[in-house]
């Protein structure tokens, strides 16, 4: 080996050789930084420089769906483009509220979701048909106003605000326009999830709810305005999940299956109340209370409390199969709105709940939404006990005995003309979808007055109609419901608080 082969060699090792001590050390210092974290914390976030960032468009989606967790394990540069659209929509049956404001045009705005250590970069566009100034506060944002004084756009402009998911939660955005009150009231709002660098454990089903109250003038049907008298007393015409009365309900219901790990992503947007959350027939299995995906969860709660501006994420399994309903536990709440439900599938659980009782009834919401409103005067709604009333119906002792044992049906002579019998065990959803509804389809000529009768003595039932041209209000067991039908058409109908039941009335 000559001169040169040899120094080459040496250069070689002594290079190798701090590298290997170099890595030694960082090793070292790095474990002793560890080990200087108190057990329970987690380590410092380190965050990359914005410019190395490689840029994705964010993940985004409106109530109930959430976007799917992040599998990536690197920051990078999320782009979100947002338009503020002023528009109208329906906030309960026969109710439209013309100061529905709305990021994206929808109430509740987006679930953007990010992860901790990610560079927000948010596009914010006020419609040019707007008539109000907008913006924005995140209160992910570590930064004056949220960020909010950076995004305050005028009809037609656009603003842009850079921002750093500095701490894993769930937070809630909103217009910090003045009055603030006021356009939170109105439905500017919405929520921002920072999963932690390490990732959220997997569940089964994810879902986005938000609480909130609109200040309308009055409860009359029609259109609607804000009332800032109401909004400053705290006099909510409607307290409702996801924008609107009945959101969440029937053919709207969330679907699970038995077993299935349920996360609830649950915002209180307010603007005044607390809201008492609780899920009935369930016990959550984990609680991060107030959004805080730092802390270990709280677990075995029937209740928890969700201030407004604020959140909470809930986790349970449901053991048993049914409809579990979704309220605010300040339950009179109930009578404006709020309350939605999860139908969970699969079979009986007899081990953990079986119900003993022949009468039974299966809990609904819609029999707590407040008194039914009374049917308008061009639906020809009536209701009745027992036998629907008619001039074929027998009244005697023996014929109405027949129709009040419970799971039993009457032969169509002992029944008026035009009647259709909600079936015994409709209410079930393990049952024959068929068993529902006798007859399934009805063809009647213009002008003729159909009768709903609930033969079902298990459940509660309405009659709807898909398109919105009537509805009943609940029918105990035995009850019946009458509508005149005027105009030629295809008709089809369901139950609210069973959306599985079908038929159809056609007019020709």
């Amino acid at each position: 080996m000559n001169f040169k082969q040899w120094g080459s060699t040496f250069w070689t090792a002594a290079m190798f050789s701090a590298v290997l001590v170099a890595v030694i050390l960082l090793s070292n210092h790095y474990q002793v930084a560890s080990a200087s974290i108190p057990a329970g914390q987690r380590p410092p976030l380190l965050l990359l420089p914005k410019a190395s960032l490689k840029p994705e468009m964010g993940a985004w989606t409106f109530a109930p769906d959430v976007p799917s967790p992040i599998t990536r394990k690197e920051q990078r540069r999320v782009i979100v483009n947002w338009e503020v659209r002023e528009t109208q929509a329906e906030i309960a049956p026969g109710v439209t509220y013309d100061d529905y404001w709305g990021f994206e045009g929808r109430v509740p705005g987006p679930l953007l979701r990010v992860r901790e250590g990610d560079l927000v970069e948010i596009h914010l566009k006020n419609n040019l048909q707007s008539l109000r100034q907008h913006n924005i506060d995140f209160h992910f944002v570590s930064g004056p106003g949220g960020g909010a004084a950076a995004l305050n756009v005028a009809p037609g402009e656009t603003a842009v605000l850079e921002a750093r998911a500095m701490a894993p939660g769930f937070y809630m955005f909103h217009c910090a326009t003045p009055d603030i009150p006021m356009h939170i009231a109105n439905g500017m709002y919405g929520f921002v999830l920072v999963e932690p660098a390490e990732g959220l454990p997997r569940v089964d089903k994810e879902w986005y709810v938000v609480q909130s109250e609109i200040y309308a003038r009055d409860g009359e049907k029609g259109h609607q305005t804000f009332s800032m008298e109401r909004g400053d007393r705290g006099d909510a015409q409607y307290v409702v999940f996801n924008g609107a009365v009945g959101s969440l309900l029937g053919d709207k219901a969330m679907h699970a299956s038995l077993n299935q790990t349920i996360r609830l992503f649950v915002g209180n947007a307010g603007p005044n109340y607390i809201s008492s959350f609780h899920v009935i027939g369930e016990i959550f299995d984990k609680v991060y209370r107030e959004g805080d995906l730092i802390s270990p969860p709280a677990r075995g709660l029937q209740t928890t409390l969700i201030p407004a501006g604020g959140s909470a994420v809930v986790e349970f399994s449901a053991r048993v199969p049914g409809t579990f309903l979704l309220v605010d536990h300040s339950i009179f709440r109930l009578h404006r709105g709020a309350a939605g439900s999860v139908v969970v599938s699969g079979e009986k659980m007899a081990e953990i709940f079986e119900p003993i009782s022949a009468s039974a009834q299966e809990m609904s919401a819609e029999a707590h939404l407040g008194a039914p409103a009374a049917p308008d005067s061009t639906s020809s709604g009536h209701m009745y006990g027992g036998i629907p009333p008619a001039s074929n119906a027998s009244n005697s002792p023996a014929a109405h005995s027949a129709t009040t044992a419970a799971g039993s049906t009457v032969a169509s002579s002992q029944l008026p003309l035009n009647t259709i019998q909600m079936l015994p065990g409709a209410g079930n959803f393990d049952k024959d979808p068929k068993n529902d509804y006798s007859p399934k389809v009805l063809v009647v000529k213009p002008g003729t007055t159909v009768t709903w009768w609930n033969a079902d003595g298990a459940a509660l039932h309405d009659v709807m109609a898909e398109k919105g041209q009537f509805r009943s209000p609940l029918l105990k067991p035995y009850e019946s419901w009458s509508y005149t039908f005027t105009k030629p058409g295809t008709y089809p109908i369901t139950c609210a608080p069973h959306p599985w039941m079908k038929g159809k009335v056609v007019v020709r």
